[in-house]
């Protein structure tokens, strides 16, 4: 009967083994292109996708505009992460995925300063707050994961 389930398992459909990594990994790729793209699209146009539902009624010069700039940063970001993680043979740390997040979310906070201050409030204060706390929050995160790196043992 053990016999009779091995080679059930090894042809049926279900359990395709090899190919089924192949097709997922072409699944993530896909998904973390469209990420990269919308993200990008998002954040370094003018003006935002009209075509898609969640972006129709939010104008330019608004929090929510400087907010979706922010925030497709995060996309971008989790996009080349997956990407890398997909392609890449080693694990990627946690440390360098929170390194990655924070310096695309300010970018995109430069993007919304770019596109967003420029209209009739210009820069406001929490905008520069928040950038500013950004910007301490990715030094923080550089210096305790360069002094972590350091501490890691090679030599197992």
């Amino acid at each position: 009967m053990d016999d009779f389930w091995n080679s059930f398992i090894c042809t049926s459909i279900i359990y395709i083994g090899y190919f089924m990594t192949k097709i997922f990994k072409g699944y993530l790729f896909i998904i973390g292109l469209i990420s990269i793209i919308m993200g990008l699209w998002a954040m370094l146009s003018p003006n935002f996708i009209t075509w898609y539902p969640g972006f129709e009624s939010i104008e330019r010069g608004t929090p929510a505009a400087s907010f979706v700039r922010t925030m497709s940063g995060v996309f971008v970001a989790s996009g080349y992460i997956l990407i890398r993680f997909i392609f890449s043979s080693s694990k990627v740390q946690l440390g360098t995925v929170l390194v990655y997040l924070c310096i695309f979310m300010l970018v995109g906070k430069l993007c919304g300063f770019l596109y967003e201050g420029s209209l009739d409030e210009g820069l406001l204060r929490r905008d520069l707050i928040v950038f500013g706390l950004g910007v301490f929050t990715l030094i923080g995160l550089y210096i305790v994961h360069k002094h972590r790196k350091n501490l890691l043992n090679y030599d197992i």
